[in-house]
């Protein structure tokens, strides 16, 4: 009995973010379309040499034997690459590429496809190489074995019922693959920094922490953000939507504190928005914490430029003395910083950077 077309749409959906589950998906069109074996697959570059990314009665010895010799003598695939065949949206069957008879005279049958077993094809391409998504080259094979009933033209039309479901599912399944590989790069990448980052959501609960933001927050809150202090005072106004820093009450340790999204209303009422707060050791190179919330702010070059000597308590005038520009042109530049971190005057700006307590006083002066 065939799966029915709803449960498949359901199950494609399901499948977003699950990797072990398009094996399923894959035997579930297998069994909607009486096919005894099916295969998505990777395109390669060029040659369109295949990867397997799910099957379903697919023998790991038919994967090997494929990959190491029989891809090169697959006559649809040749063909299919000579007629421009592997265009995104075709659904083909196999006598679109070559007759049943011309197949049956290669040793690519007699040797590999009857040993798998199959000898009709019906084929989707999901995804080519020019496609406007960031998904790779894939294709659906399916296959019905010797002495079956070929694929025809209603096996076609019900592929094409479910391949647009097919399409978007394993898209949106893709971006998620994406994302989650982004994620732990930039995770591994926050967890090898030596300054602590948290994200604090409009609740004040903390969403992510790397691994120096766990040591400090462990060290300096136990259990809980703050709520009062020096510290919950400048999450509340980061939440509020401006920017700033601050020593924690003893402690050595600097915060700095600025909105990274949309304040939203909270289950409080309070309109807060996500803050990402930043602990700093002086004693630690608080150069590195500098260069990421430049990164954070996305300044310019030129404006990040005038980062040094703002930690160095340059004034101005200076600033554009050493750097050979014109005053009105650093204070252009210094307005466009404060207007992207939320401060309004130059000391302001140093402490939320990360200069240290004696920097601050001595441009204060």
């Amino acid at each position: 009995m065939k799966t029915n077309i709803d449960n498949i749409v359901t199950a494609l959906y399901n499948a977003i973010g699950h990797e072990n589950a398009w094996g399923d998906i894959v035997k579930m069109l297998c069994d909607h379309l009486d096919a005894n074996i099916g295969l998505f697959v990777f395109i390669g570059q060029g040659q369109y040499e295949q990867d397997v990314y799910a099957t379903h009665q697919f023998s790991d010895s038919c994967a090997k034997a494929y990959s190491e010799h029989w891809w090169q003598h697959n006559i649809w695939l040749q063909t299919g690459i000579k007629k421009n065949l592997f265009k995104q949206n075709a659904v083909l069957l196999g006598t679109d590429f070559v007759s049943t008879a011309e197949l049956q005279r290669t040793n690519f049958y007699r040797e590999f496809l009857v040993t798998m077993p199959a000898a009709y094809l019906l084929a989707a391409t999901m995804f080519d190489s020019s496609n406007t998504y960031n998904t790779p080259p894939m294709m659906l094979n399916f296959f019905r074995p010797p002495g079956a009933v070929p694929f025809d033209k209603k096996n076609v039309a019900a592929l094409r019922q479910l391949y647009p479901h097919i399409q978007r599912a394993f898209n949106l399944h893709w971006e998620w693959r994406s994302m989650q590989e982004q994620l732990v790069t930039y995770h591994a990448s926050l967890d090898s920094m030596d300054f602590g980052v948290l994200f604090i959501n409009p609740a004040r609960r903390v969403q992510y922490a790397n691994r120096m933001g766990n040591v400090f927050s462990n060290e300096l809150f136990g259990s809980g953000i703050p709520k009062a202090g020096s510290l919950a005072l400048l999450l509340d106004s980061a939440a509020k939507g401006k920017g700033g820093a601050t020593v924690l009450t003893h402690s050595p340790i600097m915060g700095i504190a600025f909105p990274v999204s949309p304040p939203v209303r909270n289950t409080s009422g309070e309109t807060r928005a996500t803050v990402m707060l930043i602990l700093v050791d002086p004693e630690k190179r608080p150069d590195a914490a500098a260069e990421f919330v430049s990164n954070a702010f996305a300044l310019s070059k030129a404006e990040s430029r005038l980062i040094p000597f703002l930690l160095e308590g340059k004034k101005p005038a200076d600033m554009a003395a050493q750097l050979n520009l014109k005053l009105p042109t650093v204070r252009s530049h210094l307005s466009a910083i404060f207007a992207k971190t939320g401060t309004s005057r130059q000391q302001e700006l140093i402490r939320l950077i990360g200069a240290l307590p004696s920097v601050v006083e001595k441009t204060s002066s």
